[in-house]
């Protein structure tokens, strides 16, 4: 949706007090509210509303809705957010291009990855970053927590540098750097009746409730299609895991995950000949996306470390 300026005012005529009344903005967004926004801001509540209110004076439009019905963008609130991100992630990419032209990588790399997904042994990021980290200590880090679609939709905003997550259409908006491949087990928790049953096969899960989550099998697999209808779901690990121990439900898992609920025995691994599988989660980049120093260096050190093993 087109954004409705004020005819007096124009991207032109923004200043450094624009820029910082962006940033209250940004913040006070991704805080989920004027009150939460007090603490990463250090600034009083009436301060904060006054800012927000000098920023809709100046553009001419109003950017959210607080109350007693909560906090909220409005359409042209969700366009100027979007836009101040990627005026923002250009200003960081400026400052890292000009440091680097002294040999110095300094910066921000933004990563979001989805819960658990260190669990592939053979993902190897976090060695990667220990490498990354001791070469260039002034670069900063920034790792958010995301399901899948949330990394997707940063990624296209244009608010994280990479990604690590499950991507059905990856080739579509995103472009592969590399896969892990994770297995995942069906699992039931130890106050469920599959518990303690002997002999367990599909038959025996219909009735089950089952919590559907990002590591589901395919629906249109075989697999899929002779589990009973969700009941439950959660996109994050630790909600899944949260229904299955409530026995009320089964659910997939990554296998290293729940080890520690099944050795001990607050999880059961249902037969893995009938119910396990692999998925690939996958280390992405925008498609498109002007890799600046900072990302470029980390994914040499990436390419590097994965090809000495």
């Amino acid at each position: 949706m087109p954004l409705h300026h004020n005819s007096d005012y124009s991207i032109g005529k923004t200043s450094s007090i624009d820029i910082r009344l962006l940033s209250i903005f940004v913040t006070v967004v991704e805080s989920g509210g004027f009150t939460q926004a007090q603490e990463p801001l250090n600034i009083a509540l009436s301060s904060i509303s006054t800012y927000i209110q000098d920023l809709e004076t100046r553009l001419g439009i109003k950017l959210c809705n607080r109350g007693r019905g909560g906090f909220s963008l409005t359409e042209n609130g969700q366009v100027v957010y979007a836009e101040a991100c990627r005026l923002f992630a250009s200003v960081d990419q400026f400052n890292a291009n000009v440091a680097s032209l002294n040999g110095k990588l300094t910066g921000e790399l933004k990563i979001g990855i989805l819960d658990n997904s260190t669990m592939s042994p053979n993902t190897r990021v976090q060695d990667v970053i220990h490498r990354f980290a001791a070469q260039h200590p002034d670069v900063h880090i920034i790792i958010k927590v995301l399901s899948s679609d949330e990394i997707e939709d940063e990624l296209s905003a244009g608010t994280l540098h990479l990604g690590i997550g499950l991507f059905s259409d990856a080739g579509k908006h995103l472009r592969v750097i590399h896969r892990f491949p994770i297995s995942v087990d069906l699992f039931c928790g130890y106050q469920s009746p599959l518990f303690a049953n002997e002999t367990i096969d599909i038959a025996a899960l219909q009735g089950a409730g089952y919590a559907k989550g990002c590591y589901a099998p395919d629906m249109k697999s075989p697999l899929a299609q002779s589990l009973p209808p969700a009941t439950a779901s959660s996109y994050l690990s630790e909600g899944l895991a949260f229904l299955i121990l409530s026995g009320r439900y089964i659910g997939f898992l990554p296998r290293r995950y729940a080890a520690n609920w099944v050795s001990n025995n607050e999880m059961r691994t249902l037969p893995r000949e009938l119910f396990s599988h692999e998925v690939q989660l996958s280390l992405v980049v925008r498609k498109g996306e002007h890799v600046g120093p900072v990302l470029h260096t980390f994914l040499e050190s990436f390419a590097a470390f994965t090809a000495s093993d």
